[in-house]
């Protein structure tokens, strides 16, 4: 992975591509002022340097029956701390997450996860968490709003 200094012009590439990553090279070129040739060569460059990891759908968990949102925080008993890369794979892994990260204080993760119902948040929280034995205790918060915010860059 190449080190880039980002410039106004990646800063707007990147606040258009977060928009919408599915523009063509000539209708970006369009927004920003610049040739497509430019666009392609500044996306290539950004790919290439890790700033742009990926492209994705995003999909309504609620429209896909996904209806209740939590956050669950999750602590690993002491004696287990070796294993926190390991653990943080598994989880990251269960149905329903829909992100998951590495926390200070006295908790480890905090996972965002998307249940049919609540019922099937319980259900998660007793299958996929509760019965292992790694991890010490877990404390549930219900989300009632949910935004994303603006671009990174």
């Amino acid at each position: 992975m190449n080190q880039i200094q980002l410039t106004d012009l990646d800063r707007r590439l990147i606040a258009e591509l977060a928009q919408n990553c599915r523009i063509g090279y000539r209708e970006l070129g369009e927004k920003l002022g610049i040739p497509a040739s430019t666009c392609h060569g500044r996306v290539r460059a950004l790919e290439e340097a890790g700033v742009i990891r990926g492209y994705y759908a995003d999909i309504d968990p609620e429209a896909a029956g996904l209806s209740v949102h939590a956050l669950i925080q999750v602590r690993v008993h002491s004696h287990r701390r070796d294993r926190l890369t390991e653990i943080f794979e598994e989880l990251r892994e269960l149905p329903g997450v829909q992100q998951l990260y590495i926390i200070g204080g006295d908790r480890d993760f905090m996972m965002h996860v998307a249940c049919p119902s609540v019922s099937g948040l319980r259900d998660f929280v007793s299958n996929h968490l509760s019965s292992r034995p790694e991890l010490a205790q877990t404390q549930t918060q219900l989300v009632f709003e949910h935004a994303l915010g603006h671009t990174p860059a």
